[in-house]
């Protein structure tokens, strides 16, 4: 219910200042701010007015690793895309995101955007009772920290963790926000200080900043994220599109151990081809994770069905791999009569909706990574190994 309410203005958002050519003042009309994906410009279901077909179309894509958002403004000539998905198969955790803007005008278009998310909370210590309880209080031990002398690698930490102790733990662990426009070398500014963004507006509702001052003069000028929640908007700085050209701004926002992991990282994800490659190997990762289940019918919702539902099972109890000697004899034997062979469970963990809040999800950054769980959530979900995975 909260998420609903909150993710529209806490979570990522998108804001373009752009500008058609040939025209230079906002007074005729084709310099514009806009959001895409605002609730403020969602269309209204059942009512047929003038304005409401003025505004957006919208739609929505789901995969099993991925999902797409997509808005088509007919009024300001822009497509605008996003797609998420999970990292496969690195030593750092990351959800990706992919912004695309597309000039559907007939005119060149310059733009300038922010992208990125509106509040970013840092991690140390347990913090899921403190955001619950004591969230302004625990400001005061936020910080944002930096990888470089730019402001391309931002580090949302705690300084210290909160906690009524008479000892001190130093934090060094903290999430990064990585951007980048794919195909170019350079990495993108961070803008971290809310208030640059937002100006007086604490409800987050609307970008008051940039009513008054570009992408660049925010960039320009000293930011501030000390004792206060940040954000973390990649900046893009008048960049000019064609009819039927597109810029995509590719975002990595995850955790790291120490604030000295951030340059190692950006220098992986931000090498060539290397967000595509992954977003491919995301899918057919997830093809081979629910290759037992593939399922060929006239109703491709139905075959999707079985595998997500496939999926959620496998992340709840746990996926069996075998370790150990094989041969073409062991392959035929059961496994428990076989000592040289044995059963792990990965990403076996406790329950697997996420609707409750009330379960911390836990997963080590390991190889073979399992988080804690109960006898029951294990009998429940070994039933599927019967079927799926007799050995």
């Amino acid at each position: 219910n909260k998420a609903y309410q909150l993710t529209p203005y806490i979570g990522f958002r998108t804001f373009l200042q752009g500008t058609r050519e040939g025209h230079k003042k906002k007074e005729d009309g084709t310099s514009f701010l806009i959001e895409p994906f605002s609730p403020a410009n969602s269309k209204v279901a059942g009512l047929d007015t003038e304005e409401e077909d003025m505004k957006p179309t919208r739609n929505m894509y789901v995969g099993t690793n991925e999902m797409e958002i997509a808005e088509i403004d007919d009024v300001h000539g822009v497509h605008t895309s996003v797609n998420y998905f999970v990292l496969p198969e690195e030593d750092f955790a990351a959800l990706v995101r992919r912004t695309t803007v597309t000039n559907t005008g007939d005119d060149d278009v310059t733009l300038s955007a922010l992208d990125g998310l509106a509040k970013l909370e840092p991690t140390g210590g347990k913090l899921q009772w403190g955001l619950k309880n004591i969230g302004r209080t625990l400001e005061g031990w936020m910080g944002v920290y930096h990888g470089d002398d730019t402001l391309a690698l931002p580090f949302y930490r705690m300084s210290t963790e909160p906690s009524d102790s008479a000892s001190v733990k130093i934090e060094k662990a903290g999430h990064y926000c990585i951007s980048f426009i794919e195909g170019e070398d350079d990495l993108l500014p961070i803008v971290y200080d809310t208030e640059k963004v937002f100006g007086w507006s604490t409800t987050l509702q609307e970008p008051t900043g940039l009513f008054t001052k570009t992408v660049s003069d925010i960039v320009a000028n000293p930011q501030y994220g000390a004792a206060k929640t940040s954000s973390a908007f990649a900046a893009v700085e008048k960049v000019t599109l064609s009819p039927g050209e597109s810029i995509t701004i590719t975002s990595f926002y995850g955790e790291a151990e120490a604030v000295e992991d951030l340059p190692k990282i950006a220098k992986i994800v931000s090498t060539e081809g290397y967000a595509s490659d992954k977003f491919e190997r995301a899918r057919e990762l997830m093809d081979q994770l629910t290759s037992s289940v593939e399922t060929h019918t006239a109703n491709h919702l139905f075959n999707g069905a079985i595998k997500q539902n496939y999926l959620d099972n496998s992340l709840r109890g746990g996926m069996p791999v075998i370790l150990g000697d094989l041969d073409e004899n062991s392959r035929a034997s059961n496994a428990d009569e076989d000592s040289r062979l044995k059963v792990y469970h990965v990403f076996s963990r406790i329950h697997g909706d996420l609707e409750r809040d009330y379960n911390d999800f836990n997963i080590d950054p390991t190889y073979f990574s399992q988080g804690p769980g109960n006898y029951r959530d294990v009998a429940q979900n070994r039933r599927n190994d019967v079927i799926f995975s007799p050995r």
